[in-house]
């Protein structure tokens, strides 16, 4: 069955809201077959003025020029026949028609300088403003060369009035930025620049084609921090739309005049597939000009054998090309389409500005693109000290005593003389193990240092060695139980402890039973059965009357550790920190750097578990300072993360971006890195870094996706969009909103997907993008129906109502009040707080009384009307009455109704106040039209 007309007029609004490209193509060509098949000639019509506007702006502009000039011949038929606003539509498209012409060397120029005379016609005679013409004539006559003509046609383009034809307060200036910047004028590019990035840019080509005219101007008269925030800023809006494939090729220029060409090649390899499907030839010839110039300066920097991956297209299999066979193809093809254009044009400009474009040379060495000042220095590693070879045995002897007083900073020169000695003795060979297992452990090794453990413990099996067997089981448990695999970790836990009478050294005696205390309280921690406190309680006792007899105070400080985390493990804070001091305190006394470090910085977290950030920030602050470069750097990065994390809590965001650049800086761990990585983006964006926010979590939803944390990558999503939508970048906020939805609609979680849903449709709605607005609502309303959420159903069933209404399905609202209503009798069943039940209420009576006024149904919408004001008056919310009371007000006076109007209009303006200028104009304009019907 064939779609009616008013079915076709709601699938137009939705593909209306379609981002632009082949689905918002496709769309509109399906609504127009149907159209033209159903005789619906006005619907056609109308879909083919949006079918230009979608081919202009997106991937297939070669298209638009037939159903232009369609519409062009329509109109002309019978003007008086179209709406006032179909002129003013036809106008503007000329200016796609001339561009487009000018973009496609198979148009001639006779055609393109026809049309130019055409639309000077057309504006003449409809008594517009000669403003948009003459900024077309200076872009033809640029593109053929003709630079005297250009300046003349630029200089009217300047002094002419502008009007609602001209270009928007954004575009025309990026269009004359351009020009100046060509030229060489960078202070005038820059100037005509400033105000309008000072102002409110709203069009959806803007702000991100203004700053990419103006990084080399920024850059090549010096100001740095301009050029790079240019980049930045419009890059993350430019890297998901290849219709502005040209705009693209800026950004390389842009890497290979500022020294950046890991970042140009970077941003090569991820766009060049976009080239194999240009929107025009003028954008694929100025972009592969500018991938020639990039890989030009990458070859000149001693990187011509640079590897660059390449997809198949076509039958171009997919390969990997040298930057220098890349840049032969690139810059062969980039001569090859200007050849094509001046072939058209008669004259040799489009061939000499690629070699222009080929032939520059870089501004600087190298603009850094980030730049983050972080206060205080990261500590150098320590200098490699020269030791004298050593005998195997007097080598491993010093290892391990470097080990046991956790003087990492020797271990090194010495680690490095284990590989030239023969490690055929078992017992020397589980040692080395050993030894090199602690040290990959430091290096974030992790499965490296596993394997070498157990390896020592099969060489201790074969010597016979049980002592040295049943330390190494325990430190192989701990390992285990540290990453997760308490099952087989616990198990040689207790092997080892069972083992105890084994162990001669007190030290060793001690950390067998301190590795199983620790790996019971992973356990409990885990939620493990088969573990009490009780259990723990009982071990600390015992290492601590082994530490006793030795009066050893670092073994005294270790135990005292272990009984902190063993008090945080029950909740007793209080005595925790008592514990730690106790730790702290043998530590200093006599005691190895890392373990004062580490131990001040896990009292700084019970401090911060209890709200105490202060005393925290004191603890890591103290710890820092005490800090050498024998402390591990994992160890340093933690001491900068946490003092970074606490900084946030006292709202000193600034400081907290330098320490996590610190711990970044120090230590790049993939299970710290992406957790320090959110905390960045989280201070940048209180600092107001919102670029540098949003780089920080991408990277940090990258990390934790690649560690298998998906939940937590979702979490961190909702920052992401919301940085999107602070940088006014709503496709990719919404982007990202549809990846937490795709995630959350594969679990079980229909709350959070309700959500996540429900805040994407008030996007949308924000956004003016109703029926797709409406369309999630209603997914909104059917995930919070299973979460057995009635307060989410009920806002969702009368928003999405609500967009349907203002989207024109008016037949679609109408239906949707009664599940909308249903939603509101359920919720008022739950019995919830009056005001919350009034407040929906009464949104939805205003909304029903909106669609049901729409459809004709007027008594009904005044009952509606009455119903909504009384419940926002109950719950004292007056300017909300009175936005009801003026509808209600408007529906009466259709009613033929006044006296009622004028009695509720007065009332209504004797509640608001006097200075009430949203609504008082309003009502008294409605006031003095009911008195005047009466």
């Amino acid at each position: 069955m064939a779609p009616s007309e008013d079915e076709l007029r709601t699938l137009l609004t939705q593909a209306d809201e379609l981002p632009e490209g082949d689905g918002k193509d496709a769309a509109l060509e399906q609504i127009l077959r149907h159209a033209e098949a159903g005789g619906h000639s006005m619907l056609a019509f109308e879909t083919r003025l949006d079918l230009v506007s979608a081919y202009a702006g997106g991937m297939q502009p070669s298209k638009l020029f037939v159903p232009f000039a369609r519409c062009l011949a329509d109109y002309d038929r019978n003007p008086a026949e179209y709406p006032e606003w179909v002129a003013w539509r036809l106008r503007w498209f000329f200016k796609f028609a001339v561009q487009g012409m000018v973009n496609f060397p198979e148009v001639s120029k006779d055609r393109a300088l026809a049309a130019l005379d055409q639309m000077e016609r057309r504006y003449k005679s409809e008594g517009q403003s000669p403003n948009a013409v003459y900024a077309h004539r200076h872009r033809v006559s640029l593109h053929l060369g003709d630079l005297t003509a250009a300046e003349d046609w630029y200089g009217r383009w300047c002094t002419s009035p502008r009007d609602h034809n001209s270009d928007c307060e954004g575009c025309d200036p990026s269009q004359k930025v351009a020009y100046l910047a060509g030229l060489g004028r960078d202070g005038e590019a820059i100037e005509v620049a400033t105000p309008v990035l000072a102002g409110e840019l709203t069009c959806r080509e803007q702000p991100q084609t203004i700053l990419s005219e103006l990084m080399l101007p920024y850059l090549r008269t010096g100001q740095w921090e301009q050029a790079r925030n240019a980049h930045r800023r419009a890059y993350r809006i430019l890297r998901n739309r290849p219709q502005d494939l040209a705009t693209m090729g800026r950004h390389l220029e842009f890497c290979a005049l500022s020294g950046n060409h890991a970042r140009g090649l970077e941003i090569l390899e991820r766009h060049l597939p976009w080239l194999d499907r240009a929107p025009n030839p003028l954008a694929a010839m100025q972009f592969a000009g500018s991938a020639a110039l990039l890989l030009r300066t990458v070859a000149e920097a001693g990187h011509a054998d640079a590897m660059i991956r390449r997809p198949g297209h076509a039958d171009r299999p997919a390969t990997e090309l040298t930057a220098g066979a890349l840049l032969e193809e690139m810059r062969g093809h980039a001569l090859a389409i200007a050849a094509r254009f001046d072939q058209r044009n008669g004259t040799d400009r489009q061939t000499a500005s690629v070699r222009e474009l080929l032939d520059q040379k870089p501004v600087v060495d190298q603009l850094p693109l980030s730049i983050s000042v972080r206060p205080g220095p990261v500590l150098d590693p320590p200098a490699t000290v020269e030791v004298p070879k050593l005998p195997v045995l007097e080598l491993v002897e010093r290892l391990e005593a470097a080990q046991d007083a956790q003087a990492l900073a020797a271990m090194g020169p010495l680690l490095r003389q284990l590989e030239d000695h023969d490690r055929g003795d078992p017992v020397l060979a589980g040692r080395i193990a050993t030894l090199l297992s602690s040290h990959a452990a430091n290096s974030g090794e992790y499965a490296r240092s596993e394997a070498l453990l157990r390896q020592a413990v099969e060489l201790f099996t074969t010597a016979g060695e049980s002592e040295r067997r049943t330390i190494a089981v325990s430190r192989l448990g701990a390992k285990l139980c540290g990453r997760g695999d308490l099952s087989e970790g616990l198990t040689l836990l207790r092997a080892a402890y069972a083992d105890l009478d084994r162990v001669a050294s007190t030290n060793s005696r001690v950390w067998v039973v301190l590795r199983l205390i620790s790996g019971l309280g992973d356990a409990v921690d885990n939620g493990h059965d088969a573990v009490s406190l009780e259990e723990i309680a009982v071990l600390l006792e015992q290492s601590r009357q082994i530490a006793a007899a030795s009066d050893d105070p670092v073994l005294i400080g270790d135990i005292a550790y272990e009984q902190m985390e063993f008090e945080e493990l029950r909740h007793r804070h209080g005595e925790a920190l008592e514990a730690g001091a106790r730790a702290l305190a043998a530590y200093r006394a006599s005691g190895p750097p890392l373990m004062r470090a580490l131990v001040a910085s896990r009292i700084a977290e019970v401090h911060a578990g209890r709200g105490d950030y202060d005393a925290g920030l004191v603890l890591v602050e103290e710890a820092l300072a005490e800090a050498s470069p024998e402390i591990p750097a994992g160890a340093r990065a933690h001491l900068h993360r946490l003092r970074g994390q606490l900084l946030r809590q006292v709202d000193r965001d600034a400081e907290a971006v330098g320490e996590l650049l610190a711990a970044l800086t120090l230590s790049d761990e993939p299970d710290e890195a992406p957790a320090t990585k959110w905390a960045l983006a989280e201070a940048y964006r209180k600092t107001g870094q919102l670029i540098d926010a949003a780089d920080a979590a991408e990277e940090a939803i990258a990390g934790l996706e690649e560690r298998g944390d998906l939940h937590a990558a979702t979490r961190c999503r909702f920052l992401l969009a919301d940085l999107h939508r602070a940088l006014r970048e709503p496709e990719a906020a919404l982007a990202i909103y549809d990846e937490i939805i795709e995630f959350h609609s594969g679990t079980s979680d229909h709350a959070a997907l309700g959500y996540t849903l429900a805040l994407t449709a008030d996007f949308l709605d924000a956004l003016d993008r109703d029926a797709l607005a409406a369309e999630y609502y209603r997914r909104a309303a059917e995930a919070a129906e299973l979460a057995e959420d009635p307060l989410r159903v009920s806002y969702t069933r009368y928003s999405a109502a609500l967009s349907l209404h203002w989207s024109g399905a008016n037949a679609d609202a109408l239906a949707a009040l009664d599940p909308a209503e249903r939603a509101i009798a359920a919720l008022a069943a739950t019995d919830p707080d009056p005001e919350v039940l009034h407040w929906h209420t009464a949104r939805f009576e205003h909304t029903a009384a909106r669609i049901l006024c729409r459809a004709g149904r007027l008594d009904e919408a005044v009952a509606r009307s009455a119903t909504a004001a009384a419940h926002f008056r109950s719950i004292g919310e007056p300017t909300n009455a009175a936005r009801v009371d003026l509808g209600h007000a408007r529906i009466l006076i259709d009613l033929d109704r006044p006296a009622e109007a004028v009695r509720l209009l007065d009332a209504t303006l004797a509640e608001i106040a006097a200075d009430d200028d949203s609504l008082r104009p309003a009502l008294i304009e409605a006031l003095a039209h009911a008195r005047a019907q009466l």
